[in-house]
């Protein structure tokens, strides 16, 4: 693919020429740092056999506070007043609210009136949020979702800010669809990610970073999902201008906040960190389940629960065992068929092949998950140790009992089947108010009172940060998938297995001494 370095240098050109209104620098010209340039270099870069730009999408998402904001001025007048500038052309600077809108257009025009030359080409109307240059009939308007319809615009640039707080596509999907009439059409997207797997936003992100799409460019800034959102080394990961124009100590201040008050946590890896998640927090704090990493050493013939999530036949399948020992040590076994490992990488965005180079994984062959090779990891395990139990869900557990069955390993189901000396006891657990609330509590408590330890397995560290608890009336709770885009497959095996655990130790213990003689009045 041909590429007009000419072009790019002149957009650059242009906005390095652009006095900074306000802020770090203010009065000076601006200054574009590498990041900046580098989108410039491959949005307007790629050209055709004809010298047209190749890309017609162009999405750039950091976390806040990174400079987007005089980013999108300073494209918007390029497009205006710059080279880029055609005749008659419609520049727009769109975003949900009003209020953000104008922010935009503010800092667009504090630009011009501190350029006296731009000041003279250009008209500005406050009242309707427009500006139009004299010399070429172009205009440039920011609009809002909340203005009404945008149908019948034709634009030739339309510069959307901070696309995930729209509340629905209408807005974008109207500017999108509108510029089919130019010979170089443009729609830029500017901003933090959604918490919403199905938002419009995330899915121009997952289409953008797919690469196969030559007309989409995408610039993705988060720290990745398995990574220590609170350690410093990993902030630049979604925050490019960190200790340039975007403060470290700020930054700092909120990283702090968020461990002290878990509530603000979601808040923090979404607007700090630039990650997709829930707008909830998570049931277990980070800091939380990091303290509870140790050796988490489990001696052959120790007694063990195990708990099964086989989730869906594509996805990730666990078993997470405990000791039935205080502390709990935690072992955790996950599965994924090979040939989608590289596939869901991408789509949940975390390293499945370096796990299971790492060991913290298996795979099973094809695309599905082979229960033969569950039922076989699970008749190893019995006889490493003494199995107490084994929760599951109803989900699937019949293909994996066939599959127990067809290698020999016995097991009966509790409730269903007459207990069978040497078979492995299976214990239907319902997912459930009734029985999750049972298994959330024991995992809190564990957590909390520091009565589980962990080997830091990653992959069960992330199912564990996308945990969301969800509560009914009457506050019993359970651990809801719908909730998150990511897995949590290996969290709900170990609330269940803890859950299983806890039951069990209770009527070990017998009936309290209150209900067999009551109470001594004296």
């Amino acid at each position: 693919m041909a590429r007009n370095s000419e072009r790019v240098r002149r957009i650059i050109r242009f906005i390095e020429q652009l006095t900074v209104p306000s802020g770090k620098g203010e009065g000076g010209p601006f200054r574009l740092r590498p990041f900046q340039k580098r989108f410039i270099r491959d949005i307007y870069g790629p050209v055709n056999k004809d010298g047209c730009r190749v890309v017609r999408r162009a999405i750039l998402s950091e976390a806040r506070k990174n400079g987007k904001s005089a980013t999108i001025a300073a494209l918007a007048l390029a497009h205006l007043i710059g080279p880029e500038a055609i005749k008659n052309g419609e520049i727009y600077s769109a975003a949900t609210e009003r209020e953000q809108a104008a922010l935009v257009f503010k800092y667009a025009r504090q630009i011009v009136q501190a350029d006296p030359e731009l000041s003279s080409m250009i008209r500005i109307v406050d009242s309707t949020k427009t500006m139009l240059c004299y010399a070429n009939g172009s205009t440039y308007k920011a609009i809002s979702a909340e203005a009404g319809s945008k149908y019948g615009y034709n634009p030739t640039v339309v510069i959307y800010d901070e696309l995930a707080q729209a509340r629905n596509r209408d807005l974008y999907d109207a500017l999108d669809s509108s510029m089919g009439a130019r010979l170089e059409p443009l729609m830029i997207v500017i901003s933090t990610q959604s918490n919403d797997p199905q938002h419009i936003l995330s899915q121009l992100i997952d289409d953008g970073l797919s690469g196969s799409d030559p007309t989409t460019v995408c610039h993705l800034y988060e720290i990745p999902e398995d990574a220590d959102v609170f350690d410093e080394k990993n902030w630049k990961q979604a925050n490019p201008a960190l200790g340039d124009f975007r403060s470290l100590e700020e930054m700092r201040t909120a990283a702090k906040r968020a461990k002290r008050m878990p509530s603000f946590e979601a808040a923090y890896r979404n607007l700090y960190c630039n990650q997709r998640v829930d707008a909830q927090s998570p049931l277990i704090a980070a800091q939380e389940w990091e303290a509870c990493k140790g050796a988490a050493v489990i001696e052959p013939g120790a007694e063990m629960y195990l708990a099964l999530d086989l989730s869906g036949k594509t996805d990730l399948t666990a078993i997470v065992g405990i000791t039935k020992a205080d502390p709990s040590n935690v072992r955790a076994w996950f599965f994924k068929p090979d040939e989608t490992l590289h596939e869901h990488e991408t789509r949940d965005r975390v390293p499945y092949a370096l796990w299971k180079q790492q060991g913290f994984i298996e795979t099973t062959p094809g695309r599905a998950i082979q229960y033969d090779w569950v039922a076989a990891r699970l008749a190893k395990i019995s006889t490493e140790y003494n199995v107490a139990g084994i929760a599951f869900d109803r989900y699937r557990i019949d293909d994996l009992l066939k599959a127990m069955g067809d290698i020999g390993l016995d097991a009966y189901v509790e409730g269903k089947d007459k207990p069978r000396s040497g078979a492995l006891r299976m214990v239907p657990w319902g997912q459930g108010f009734k029985d999750m609330t049972v298994a959330v509590e024991a995992l809190e408590i564990a957590v909390i009172d520091r009565k589980l330890v962990h080997d830091g397995n990653p992959a069960l560290r992330w199912n564990i940060s996308n945990a969301m608890a969800v509560s009914d009336p009457a506050g019993n709770r359970k651990l809801d998938k719908s909730k998150t885009r990511f897995r949590i497959d290996g969290a709900v095996a170990l609330a269940m297995a803890l859950g299983l655990k806890s039951r069990d130790m209770a009527q070990e213990a017998g009936p309290s001494v209150y209900e067999t003689r009551g109470l001594m009045v004296v």
